[in-house]
């Protein structure tokens, strides 16, 4: 395996690139993090980064990578001794693309319901990937009933993704209705000590900037 290049997280305090903040910390990867502001995101030097002005984006040596899921996994492969990702060729990593690609229509799913677009139209319902938000919630919810994890007897880089992302929509955008399978689910994967320095380095971040 090619060594690691040296690694630059672009992110925002407390958005959803926190979660590529928080990977990192799982890793214990050597990573010179830039905290940007809202407004900095709109700036040339940034667009240079990511013309979308989206975080997280990181640079791995000189390319760089967008999208939340793409670095966690990345970076899973890139520490395979932390075991956050199923082994190549296993049919546990065919799960992982699953849920993976799964969590794509989750999000799309909560966003819709957050800005009350309605899904329940039948040519509407069978052209989207996720049929409609009850029914992508319910999938999620009888795949975690009685599992500690998404996939396999392991914490992986999707539950760190999962549990970040259902916790965002409960809490700061109350899409999801207080429910015990989810909440269980929460609890279980924030506990862990790397989402506490992860927080921390968030509040950190966000004092330094003003926000």
């Amino acid at each position: 395996m090619m060594p690691t290049p040296e690694l630059t997280l672009y992110t925002t305090p407390f958005s959803r690139g926190t979660y590529a903040v928080w990977m990192l910390k799982e890793c214990a990867a050597p990573c010179n993090i830039v905290a940007l502001s809202a407004d900095q995101l709109h700036e040339a030097d940034y667009l240079a980064v990511n013309p979308l002005g989206k975080v997280p984006a990181l640079k791995a040596g000189g390319t760089i990578l967008t999208e939340t899921i793409a670095i966690i996994t990345y970076l899973a492969e890139q520490f395979p001794e932390k075991n956050l990702i199923p082994a190549a060729g296993s049919i546990e990593r065919g799960e992982y693309y699953r849920w993976l690609c799964f969590s794509i229509q989750l999000e799309y799913a909560l966003m819709n319901r957050f800005f009350d677009i309605k899904s329940n139209h039948e040519k509407f319902r069978s052209g989207i990937g996720y049929g409609s938000y009850d029914e992508a919630v319910a999938l999620l919810r009888e795949h975690l009933r009685g599992r500690d994890y998404i996939v396999g007897k392991r914490f992986s880089a999707l539950d760190l993704y999962y549990s970040a992302l259902l916790l965002h929509f409960s809490r700061n955008m109350q899409v999801l209705d207080a429910d015990p399978v989810f909440a269980a689910y929460i609890e279980r994967h924030t506990a862990r000590p790397a989402f506490a320095e992860t927080m921390a380095w968030a509040q950190q971040a966000a004092a330094q900037l003003g926000g």
